[in-house]
């Protein structure tokens, strides 16, 4: 199962993160949470609440690198994973047995990757 921004970014192709330092209706802003059905709680400097708002509306993102190997949503773990240059989802472990491949290697992506979401240090800070 995704998490709730994994989720956001596969869904909205935007590269929310928490932590990240982002300009919400024009003000410097920091993505504090996720949740309440794909929605995004922001900290906006020089207020005193937390604001929910929808990863596409009043947000300005920084430039993020897209990833360097083409990676696609594996159809059967629902991970992002590398992909093969057939196109197909690459080689990677089983979610629920360490020891096992994936039944999902080798098959078409449901999606191609915009940003990269499961790598060790997701946490921007």
């Amino acid at each position: 199962m995704a998490s709730t921004m994994e989720w956001i970014r596969r869904n909205y192709g935007v590269p929310a993160r928490h932590g990240m330092r982002v300009t919400y209706g024009g003000k410097p802003a920091t993505i504090v949470g996720a949740g309440g059905g794909g929605y995004l709680k922001f900290r906006v400097e020089g207020e005193r609440r937390l604001i929910w708002d929808h990863p596409t509306s009043r947000v300005v993102y920084p430039k993020v690198e897209q990833p360097g190997r083409p990676r696609g949503w594996c159809s059967w773990c629902g991970r992002d994973r590398a992909m093969t240059q057939d196109g197909n989802v690459g080689r990677h472990a089983s979610t629920w047995a360490a020891d096992a491949h994936c039944p999902g290697t080798g098959k078409p992506p449901t999606h191609r990757v915009q940003y990269r979401t499961n790598a060790p240090g997701d946490r921007v800070t």
